[in-house]
């Protein structure tokens, strides 16, 4: 199987989940500020939070679809993995579909009640991270030994806290840039930045212990799988994760710079810098991520 298809499924569950907990916060935020609104805002507001939770649907959707092992290859993106614990699978499943059904659920409710809630949305994000969990353990127990180490948890739930961010502002945040003033603006940004840096800093600081694990698991042992030149792809995948730390961190650095430039004409001015970080925090995230599969060259 190519890796890009592991990349896709990945990194489409992740988003979702990312986009759902990062809605959870702008949105109770937006609840603050419905009193100061004109209707007309309001309902755009509604619009703009229905969409989002329709995109957050569509990618939970078809990562069900491809995690469904009933189907068998090409839909099941688990079907050539060796040596897969089937009990793994099926819960990966099985909280997969309750994080779709949920999910398409309470979109549902939302468009009949014109009213969102935080507590529920914040339980579906929960149960997606929950998912994630049995998805990365699904990795870890494997036969392939460059899976077999904690920094793939470091890398699954690290994507959840970049991707999330990114869409949450460009599904949410910039869409709402001409009607939104004040400090809300600062905050949407603010706490896209300040959650991307946790995340980038941890995975930063597990990086290392994971890269002189990683040279040590090249010994060659009969009992477990290797990527096809081991110590090629390792040392070739080198230069591309140092290139995604730094489209991480000129991501980081232009959000930086439009929160210094302008305050409660964020969003409308800076609009523009806001979505070359989210581009390039996306490049970011698919390099990074490309660099864990291809090491192992499924």
């Amino acid at each position: 199987m190519s890796e890009w298809l592991l990349i896709a499924f990945t990194m489409i569950v992740q988003s979702s989940v990312g986009l759902v907990l990062m809605s959870v916060l702008y949105i109770y935020w937006f609840k603050h500020e419905l009193n100061t609104w004109q209707h007309s805002v309001t309902i755009l507001v509604q619009k703009i939070l229905l969409r989002a939770l329709l995109v957050s649907s569509m990618l939970a959707g078809i990562g069900l679809v491809a995690s469904l092992n009933i189907l068998e290859y090409p839909f099941s993106v688990y079907h050539s993995l060796r040596n897969v614990m089937q009990e793994w699978v099926n819960i990966e499943t099985a909280f997969a579909a309750i994080y779709f059904g949920l999910l398409i659920l309470y979109t549902l409710l939302f468009v009949i009640t014109k009213r969102a809630n935080v507590y529920i949305m914040m339980v579906i994000g929960v149960i997606g991270l929950i998912n994630l969990h049995y998805m990365a353990i699904i990795y870890v127990n494997s036969a392939m030994i460059t899976w077999t180490n904690i920094n793939t948890y470091f890398l699954f739930y690290g994507a959840v806290f970049t991707l999330g961010p990114a869409l949450a502002l460009l599904f949410i945040g910039c869409p709402l840039r001409k009607y939104i003033r004040g400090k809300l603006p600062t905050k949407l940004v603010m706490a896209a930045l300040l959650v991307v840096f946790i995340s980038v800093t941890v995975r930063l600081i597990e990086h290392p212990a994971y890269m002189e694990w990683l040279a040590e698991a090249t010994i060659v042992n009969d009992n477990i799988i290797f990527p096809h030149q081991a110590e090629l792809n390792i040392k070739s995948a080198f230069g591309l994760r140092m290139i995604s730390w730094c489209l991480y961190i000129i991501a980081m650095a232009i959000w930086t710079y439009a929160l210094w430039k302008a305050r409660d004409i964020l969003l409308i001015y800076n609009n523009y810098s806001i979505l070359v970080g989210v581009i390039l925090m996306f490049i970011a995230e698919l390099i990074n991520q490309y660099t864990f599969f291809i090491v192992c060259n499924v």
